[in-house]
């Protein structure tokens, strides 16, 4: 009997799982914070942010940043810029994988003017590591934005409100 690649196994489902439900509460965070800052109601927010693409709600938050009242402005930049680059949130999305035991491999494929594309390989615990990594970064990044958990959450199901049930 052969053991599974690694991206067939359950450690790696629950950590890529992991990774995409902290992404999302991060980028409800940012959302969150620039409504705040905006003073905008939950709902006007929502619809403004919704077609948005991450890279833009992170630097419309940095622009923001610069002229509001949060304390330490320059470590959420900082946390703002390692999210988006050292997460790599894209790889994970527009890739596809392959595998063996102990490794997986992202193949991240372009075509902007020609054709490219970037393998990034990790060791199983690597990747593990680099999930753990990125869950303590957006720790961090949402601590130092301190957000108050019933504001989240009312905001969050602001976003149901047009509609008269959940799905």
């Amino acid at each position: 009997m052969t053991d599974k690649p690694f991206a067939n196994t359950p450690t790696f489902y629950a950590h890529l799982g992991r990774f995409y439900a902290v992404w999302s509460a991060t980028e409800v965070n940012i959302e969150f914070t620039i409504g705040k800052i905006l003073k905008t109601p939950p709902e006007q927010t929502h619809a403004l942010l919704a077609g948005l693409q991450f890279g833009r709600k992170a630097a419309l938050l940095r622009s923001l940043l610069t002229k509001s009242s949060y304390p330490k402005v320059s470590e959420l930049k900082g946390y703002l810029t390692r999210i988006r680059k050292a997460s790599l949130r894209n790889v994970f999305s527009h890739s596809f994988i392959f595998s063996n035991i102990d490794s997986v491999t992202f193949v991240h494929r372009t075509s902007h003017d020609e054709y490219s594309s970037n393998g990034y390989s990790f060791k199983a615990d690597d990747f593990v590591a680099h999930v753990k990594q990125f869950v303590q970064l957006a720790h961090d990044f949402e601590k130092a934005l301190a957000i108050e958990h019933d504001e989240l959450q009312q905001f969050a199901k602001a976003a149901l409100k047009s509609r008269s049930e959940t799905v």
